[in-house]
């Protein structure tokens, strides 16, 4: 590099000291840092809002640093993020003993989602002292929908202290049930009664954010969607937005606002229903079976109707952008299927062993849900209803094998025109969900 242009300085991401810490300890570190001229290296501390290295290095051994919000994996859809963190972490970091900070920075992986996120790491590039996030978030809505309303105030003090509050350290791929459908043998799991406890876990306590919310029982072996927040609390955010409507809904951001909050809970709740499709499987129960895995296929056709209703929501825009690059027919084929294979599964998949990295950049868009997640979960649910009918051993590697051939069909299809503009009212339409599956709030 210097051979190169003698004032360049190295930018080195410092991800590795986190996911390896085993091998990178202070002498490893030294040895590396130290190998290059101070003041000819950057390190980028790059999840320093869920797990910064600067304090636990004494400050890199002396080597400048940035301080990086991560936050998204996968350029994954799902309502997330540590406001207390971004408010104060930079600041905190900036004025320590013997600090190295020299800026700060974003490094996420996916954008479009969490603007609220976005909007305050933005701002505390040009902040000296940490942020009243409490205060600052009735700000934020009042510029972001351009108007008071007290609704939305309260709405948002809950999301603050719930989905904007993850203190778990868990690095949060989406991995909701509808988007990441388990490739699990649920007839491998023994029931232990001494250890049933109810299917699905949540706060009684306002903003308990303290522990993780699991779907069951931590001995269970079941398949875990991370929840690090009361659902109960959540759905009445939305039901604060969704009073708000009439007086907000000629906002943009608000609609986007209220279609990613239903979204949301409906994800969740759809999480809570495939564990007790599972669970009536597992105690051969083909009534409760049929009806659960049913309430799941259909919050699946609901959710991508509403995602529909609102233009940041759609799988063809994706689509659209990547042929709108070719310059011939084949070129246009070649990038429909590179942008159809990125957000489903790799194409490392062979026969019955899915790719490593299916759905790691999974997305809640409209169009995608209905023709591609909701018949993964119908040959899986379909593969659970015949095992129990002709009393037989689930045929998981024969789902594994179907679904597979099915998601590079998938793939490889040029054939449907997904739309790139919404249709539907978002406000009705969320309204007519939330009646649908929250009758009593």
């Amino acid at each position: 590099m210097a051979k190169g242009n003698k004032n360049a300085v190295w930018l080195m991401q410092g991800w590795l000291f986190s996911s390896d810490s085993g091998f990178w300890k202070p002498p490893q570190m030294k040895a590396l840092l130290h190998s290059v001229p101070f003041g000819k290296m950057i390190v980028l501390d790059l999840f320093a809002e869920v797990k910064p290295i600067w304090n636990t290095s004494a400050q890199f051994y002396g080597t400048p640093y940035i301080w990086c919000m991560l936050h998204n994996f996968g350029g994954n859809i799902e309502m997330y993020g540590v406001l207390d963190s971004i408010s104060s972490g930079p600041v905190d970091a900036h004025v320590s003993k013997n600090s190295t900070m020299v800026g700060v920075g974003m490094c996420m992986e996916g954008i479009e989602h969490n603007p609220v996120v976005y909007e305050l790491m933005s701002e505390m590039a040009f902040r000296d002292e940490k942020v009243d996030v409490q205060k600052w978030l009735k700000s934020y809505a009042r510029r972001r929908y351009m108007k008071e309303n007290h609704q939305i105030e309260a709405a948002w003090e809950i999301l603050y202290h719930t989905v904007y509050s993850c203190t778990d350290g868990i690095a949060d791929h989406n991995t909701d049930f509808i988007v990441k459908l388990p490739d699990w043998d649920p007839s491998s799991y023994v029931q232990d009664e001494s250890k049933q406890t109810d299917s699905y876990m949540i706060s009684t306590d306002p903003y308990e954010t303290k522990r993780r919310f699991l779907f069951q029982d931590k001995s269970s072996v079941f398949p875990k969607a991370h929840l690090w927040y009361s659902t109960k609390e959540v759905i009445k955010a939305l039901q604060l937005f969704l009073e708000a409507g009439d007086d907000l809904f000629g906002s943009l951001t608000y609609r986007y606002d209220m279609v990613d909050l239903t979204r949301q809970v409906l994800s969740k709740l759809a999480n809570q229903v495939y564990i007790e499709a599972v669970t009536a499987y597992v105690k051969k129960d083909i009534s409760s079976l049929r009806r659960l895995s049913g309430k799941f296929l259909e919050l699946i056709k609901d959710i991508d109707v509403l995602l529909a209703s609102d233009d940041n929501f759609l799988l063809g825009t994706w689509l659209d952008s990547a042929k709108k690059l070719a310059r011939n027919s084949d070129e246009r084929k070649q990038y429909e299927w590179n942008a159809r294979t990125q957000v489903t599964m790799w194409y490392d998949s062979k026969d019955v062993n899915q790719s490593k990295l299916h759905d790691y950049a999974n997305k809640f868009w409209s169009g995608l849900l209905e023709d591609y997640y909701l018949p993964r979960a119908k040959l899986y649910f379909d593969e659970m209803l015949r095992s129990l009918r002709d009393k037989k051993k689930l045929g998981i590697d024969k789902w594994r094998k179907e679904w597979i051939m099915m998601s590079h069909k998938w793939q490889q299809s040029s054939s449907e025109i997904y739309p790139v503009k919404a249709k539907g009212d978002a406000l009705a339409i969320s309204r007519h969900l939330f009646r649908k599956y929250f009758p009593m709030s």
